[in-house]
Parts: C-alpha cells; structure tokens; sequence
C-alpha cells in the first residue's frame, strides 16, 4: 500500500495533538537510543500514516483512549491493502505504547499497554527506572555550575526541588521568582492546575542566570540563541539537556546510566521520602511522609505515589525476618 494514500499533509495538519506530542516525545526516545535515522524515519511514517487513518475513522481520539477493536478495525484495514506491512506497523504502534507505559512522568495513569495482547507482536525489554542519589543529582549540579550552564542548572533544580514533570516544568515564567517559593500556575495532566515549589538552592541559581541571560521581552524561562536571536527553548530541548548530563556521572566503578527527564521526578520523590534530598536540611525535615508526597507530585490517588518509588518488598521481608 503507498503510505500516501493513507497519510496526507492537510489531514496530518487536523491530527489529534495529543497524538503527535506522543509521537515527538517518542521519536527523541528512539534518537537518545542511538536508532538510525532509517528506522527513525520508518516509525515515524508509520505512525503518521496510522494517526491520519485515525482521524478518518475513529473520531481523532487520543491514542491513549483506543481499545482492542480500533486497532483490530485498522489492521483490518491494512490487510485489505497491504498483508505484508501489518506486522511492522502492528510493531510501531506496540512499541510507542510500550514507551507510554513505562514513562510515568508524561504518560501517568496508562499502565496497560493492550497491543501486546494482539497477535504477531514481538516482546521488549522492560525499560529500567533509573534512581538518582542526592549525591549524583548534586554532582551534576555543581558540573553545570562550575562551567557556567547556569540556566540548565536553573532547569534540574527546579525539576528535583518541586518533583515536577518536565511538561511542568517548560511552563514556568521568569517573573517574580526570588520573592518566593512558587511558579505561575502550570497545567499539569488531564488539564489540573497547580504551582511547583522550590526553595533557596533554585533562587540562588536563578539569580545567576538572569545576570547572564541580561535583558529581553521573552517571559519564558527557557531560552535558546543569544542577543536579537533569543528564543522560548522548546520542550525538546529541555529533553536534550538531560540526555546531555548522562556522561557527568561516568566513572571507573558506575557506567552510563541511561536516566531521562522523568528519572527526576522519580529520584526527587524516593530522596524526600528516604531523608536524603538537600531541601530536607535545609527546611530542618527528616523525610516527607506518603501524603506529603502525594500533594508535592500532584498526583490524585496516592497509589500512583507509592508507584514512584523504589520497591522495598524484599528489603522488608529480609529486615521482617532478621536477614536484613
């Protein structure tokens, strides 16, 4: 089947934007993975031709939302064109919903991923949850700090201070922000609002930042380019950030750790909880409880919470019988 009698520019132009923020946030996952360009390209026009059949056909709904039958109703569909495509694109779908599944930062509450249960599709490695140590977070801190990233250290101690998402965190505005210790209201998911905390190591770097960044009429907080051609950074660059700050941690004794934004949010919310997070000091806390932790993360159900956070079943058990 020609991909062009499926994918067109001006349906691509009406697709659901949910869906084709899903589909940017997992083409950079593919490229921080070292995939090729062509097997770039060939999910990506997979994918594209899939949403512009969805928008014909199933009410240009938000992938997250589909069942068993809409996917069934399009492979249908494409084994009337095309049998020998079915299981590759079956493939390209599967995979970007198993990307959702696992990345709890973006894609919260889509724990299932049902493409798996459909016939002809390859299994794929879980993908690990990376945790960092206050440690590590602050090693990296002070690298940024020390070479003059001013605002990329702005960005991760925002991120580890508030536990915030990266999506929130793209929102905040530069106004008003050493006089206290909330943002400008952010969206955060399905649409509620709310303000992210941070605290004195933020406002310090902030601080920093804003000499370097000098004067201009851009209200973001991010920006790229210099002088007359500054501008908003895009969500994608906060992406490249991190994946840039994955060599700092290289040492003899740890390899590369593959985190990624949402690694953060993870590492932020497990450092509150076990005491070891540097606002805890600061404040004079020893640890933030479950519930605390739940209104810091802005999560509804405080299962989602305890989601977040190391599994300590087996450690319990051990201590439980006098093992640990």
């Amino acid at each position: 089947m020609a991909r062009l009698q499926v994918f067109s520019k001006e349906i691509w132009e009406k697709v659901n934007e949910n869906n084709k923020e899903i589909l940017d946030d997992y083409l950079l996952e593919l490229r921080s993975k070292k995939k090729s360009d062509g097997t770039i390209y060939q999910y990506k026009a997979d994918l594209r031709m899939f949403f512009c059949w969805a928008y014909e056909n199933l009410k240009n709904k938000p992938i997250l939302e589909y069942k068993k039958r809409d996917f069934r109703q399009f492979f249908l569909f494409l084994e009337e064109k095309s049998p020998a495509r079915i299981n590759r694109v079956q493939c390209s779908i599967r995979n970007l919903l198993e990307f959702c599944t696992q990345d709890d930062d973006e894609y919260e509450g889509y724990e299932i991923n049902i493409m798996r249960n459909i016939k002809g599709l390859e299994k794929e490695k879980v993908r690990e949850i990376y945790f960092l140590s206050d440690e590590q977070v602050q090693t990296i801190l002070q690298h940024l700090l020390d070479n003059g990233k001013y605002q990329q250290a702005l960005y991760l101690s925002i991120s580890y201070e508030s536990a915030g998402r990266r999506n929130e965190v793209h929102q905040i505005i530069k106004h008003d922000f050493v006089n206290q210790n909330k943002t400008n209201t952010v969206t955060g998911k399905r649409k509620k609002e709310f303000k992210l905390l941070y605290f004195g190591k933020s406002k310090e770097i902030y601080e920093l930042y804003m000499n370097q960044r000098g004067e201009d009429n851009i209200d973001s907080m991010w920006i790229v380019g210099k002088n007359e051609l500054k501008k908003p950074a895009s969500y994608e660059t906060l992406y490249n950030w991190v994946m840039s700050w994955r060599d700092l941690l290289v040492t003899e004794e740890v390899e590369v750790m593959e985190f990624n934004p949402h690694s953060i949010r993870h590492s932020a919310l497990e450092n509150y909880a076990e005491g070891h997070h540097y606002v805890l000091k600061e404040l004079g806390i020893d640890k933030l409880d479950i519930n605390m932790l739940k209104v810091l993360a802005n999560h509804s159900d405080i299962s989602t919470t305890e989601s977040y956070l190391k599994d300590k079943g087996q450690e319990k058990l051990l201590q439980t019988l006098g093992l640990g």
